[in-house]
């Protein structure tokens, strides 16, 4: 896992950003919000995906296999985790490093084409053998999503919070990368009505 996540995405360059306080995040309780549907994506929508990879996140290599579509109103997003971050043992470079897992590449209903909107990025926590700190941020550097990873027998098993700020809803994501696939086990939305 070379790429660090700093820059452009394809760039070494992104000034690392403070993982934000745990009294920054949103709170999504078990009994609040709505499941959000995930699912794999089918080959014309991979390969225009794999696009969007290659003109915003150049340096990036993703298998398309790996990508997983979670659809939030009217907008699909779809997760691409680097080739290196899926394969066996490729996690354990998260503890020595800030990475770049991989991007999300986005479309809005009624757009024909998809466009890198986020980054995937990992660091270690500092003191702490096994976690790493995970972070979903804008390409314009603002976080939106933050958690928390654990390393694993050769998985990394991670939670994300949406984080406070204007618009914000609440959202969590949890899931599994490794093995050369990514799972998310769970994905929810709070209400319209609970936006921050």
């Amino acid at each position: 896992m070379a790429m660090h996540a700093e820059g452009s995405p394809g760039s070494a360059e992104r000034k690392a950003l403070p993982f934000p306080q745990e009294d920054k995040l949103l709170a999504l309780a078990d009994c609040d919000g709505h499941a959000l549907p995930v699912e794999p994506i089918g080959l014309h929508a991979a390969r225009a995906v794999l696009q969007a990879l290659r003109d915003g996140a150049p340096g990036l290599d993703c298998d398309e296999n790996t990508f997983l579509c979670l659809r939030y109103g009217e907008t699909a997003h779809v997760a691409c985790v680097s080739r290196q971050a899926a394969e066996q043992g490729g996690s354990e470079v998260l503890l020595k490093q800030r990475s770049l897992l991989g991007a999300v590449a986005t479309r809005a209903k009624g757009e024909e084409a998809y466009r890198v909107s986020h980054l995937l990025v990992a660091e270690p926590v500092a003191g702490l053998a096994c976690s790493v700190h995970v972070m979903v941020q804008q390409c314009s550097g603002d976080v939106v999503m933050a958690g928390w990873g654990e390393l694993a027998h050769g998985q990394l098993l991670f939670h994300l919070h949406a984080v406070k700020r204007p618009g914000a809803v609440p959202l969590a994501i949890a899931g599994c990368l490794g093995g050369g696939h990514l799972d998310l086990t769970h994905a929810a939305a709070g209400s319209p009505d609970a936006v921050h």
